[in-house]
């Protein structure tokens, strides 16, 4: 089973994507099964769509940032959990936000950009990271497979 709770703040989400959640839903789907280690298992996440200005205050908040930006993700657990043998059947993934404008400013199409980041999000809450060039090539080389799945 797969679930996401997604709180649309502003209403130009829907107008740009009227059925921006079942995108998502089925975006999520896409992702997880890839992974073998969450076969058989209940993935949940929720997704904050929002706007410039709660962006930037979350950003400052979380990550002492005054500034937007594209997605954020708040993992519920430990970076790497996934490496280990996962013995839970149901997974609180975490929390992901988006923002609105920031998407809507970039030079590519709006879906095409939403999607990248969502998986870029996805990936966050799993452990995956670009602090380095290893881990960098490392997602980029995922995020490139599960974007031409989606």
């Amino acid at each position: 089973m797969f679930k996401l709770n997604i709180n649309v703040e502003r209403g130009k989400w829907k107008k740009k994507v009227p059925d921006i959640e079942k995108v998502l839903l089925k975006n999520f789907k896409i992702i997880f099964r890839v992974f073998k280690k969450f076969t058989n298992k209940n993935l949940e996440a929720s997704v904050l769509l929002t706007d410039k200005k709660n962006m930037k205050m979350l950003n400052k908040k979380f990550r002492k940032i005054y500034k937007d930006t594209d997605v954020l993700s708040f993992p519920n657990y430990k970076k790497n959990f996934y490496l280990n043998k996962i013995k839970n059947k149901t997974l609180y993934l975490g929390d992901l936000a988006f923002s609105y404008d920031y998407i809507e400013k970039q030079k590519i199409d709006f879906l095409d950009y939403l999607n990248k980041i969502f998986i870029h999000g996805c990936l966050h809450l799993v452990g995956y990271e670009h602090n380095n060039k290893k881990n960098f090539e490392k997602m980029n080389s995922i995020e490139k497979k599960l974007i031409s799945k989606i």
